[in-house]
């Protein structure tokens, strides 16, 4: 048998080992021949015939050399199966080898790991939840927490693997903890929980190492302090962000109107004019629509109503699709022309709106206000006009 191996003749080494077997039950030499036929079946990918093999060395031949090894095989049969919580029923069945749980837990991990490294990622995410239901206070439990998280977040299940990132987050350090904590900051700002994101990105701010990392931390705790009406810390946040280097226009757009509406809420309105200037050079889809309507506005303010109507027009060119924007700036434009006693243009143009924004209740609301005052006006200045006349 043992030449059969050596010439690479596998079947037929398994033929002589079964007739030692059969023929010679009590030799000395059948719990080696027995290994070595399980080693075949173990070379061989047949693990369930050599699994059989070994447990069979170790329940007729225990306390030997035989049985120690074909207990030591068979462990790395279950740990390449996955199957280490069978391997532990079996084992601890076995009066002549002790197992600990630390060996357990290692033997868990590395059957998981296996999966992982191999890129069998689901065969690894269930190897690494079997990992924690046993050993959920392990010593590789970070690390299987934070891979476990990212097989979850790869295949779109961010809420499964949130609590696996903030354990990483909790735990970790180095790169793992700044990639957990960048991970929880990521699915809890694409929510929209920045109550529950803002303490994450406080911390993410404080110890990022990469730049990239810290400027995403101060762009959500700059949108999550406008978001509490914290205008002040907002405009600081901002301020941290456009100090950033490389930054790109979308982050820098997403900064300077972030100042400008927190300027206009704290009644700055030349700072949020200065702002909305420059998101109107670098921004684009609805923040651009944002800017140019405050354009309209700024100038209207200025008494420019020419001015004020021509951003409204290119406002309802340009950002079309943007309604909420275009009914603002039609108010704005009807507000002109009646400032330049255009009362017939005003109120055609509040009545479109009535008309056509029934989606936005509240511009259509307004619309209304400023038409009735409109008429309000008109019939007043009518009524002045029939009397000068009567005199």
């Amino acid at each position: 048998g043992n030449s059969y191996v050596q010439a690479g003749q596998e079947e037929q080494a398994l033929a002589a080992y079964n007739q030692l077997q059969q023929e010679y039950r009590m030799s000395s030499l059948l719990p080696s021949a027995m290994m070595r036929k399980g080693l075949i079946y173990y070379n061989s990918n047949r693990n369930q015939e050599a699994l059989r093999v070994f447990k069979e060395v170790a329940a007729k031949y225990p306390n030997t050399a035989d049985a120690v090894q074909a207990v030591a095989t068979a462990k790395l049969i279950y740990v390449d199966l996955g199957q280490v919580d069978q391997y532990a029923s079996w084992v601890r069945s076995l009066d002549f080898v002790e197992v600990t749980d630390q060996e357990l837990e290692l033997a868990s991990y590395e059957a998981a790991e296996k999966q992982w490294v191999e890129g069998n990622k689901s065969a690894a995410a269930r190897a690494f939840e079997k990992y924690l239901e046993q050993f959920p206070k392990g010593i590789h439990s970070t690390e299987v927490h934070f891979k476990l998280a990212q097989i979850q977040y790869a295949e779109g299940q961010p809420a499964r693997a949130l609590p696996h990132f903030k354990y990483a987050a909790d735990t970790g350090r180095g790169e793992t903890a700044e990639q957990a904590l960048t991970r929880v900051c990521e699915i809890l700002v694409s929510g929209d929980n920045y109550k529950e994101a803002m303490p994450y990105l406080e911390r993410l701010e404080s110890t990022a190492d990469i730049p990239q990392n810290r400027t995403f931390a101060q762009s959500n705790l700059m949108k999550g302090y406008f978001g509490r009406k914290e205008y002040q810390k907002t405009l600081t946040y901002a301020e941290k962000v456009l100090g950033s280097p490389a930054l790109d226009d979308r982050i820098r757009s997403d900064a300077r109107i972030m100042i400008a509406r927190s300027a206009m809420e704290l009644q700055d309105i030349e700072r949020a004019r200065e702002a909305y200037g420059q998101v109107l050079t670098i921004g684009s889809g609805e923040v651009a629509a944002e800017a140019l309507y405050y354009t309209a506005y700024f100038k209207r303010q200025d008494g420019d109503f020419e001015g004020s109507n021509t951003a409204v027009q290119r406002l309802a060119k340009d950002f079309a699709a943007y309604k909420k924007w275009g009914g603002k700036g039609l108010i704005l434009m009807a507000r002109n022309f009646s400032d330049l006693e255009d009362a017939f243009q005003a109120t055609y143009i509040l009545e479109s709106v009535i008309s056509n924004f029934t989606a936005y209740p509240d511009i259509t609301e307004e619309a209304e206000a400023v038409l009735s005052r409109i008429r309000a006006k008109e019939a007043e200045r009518n009524s002045s006009v029939n009397t000068n006349e009567n005199k």
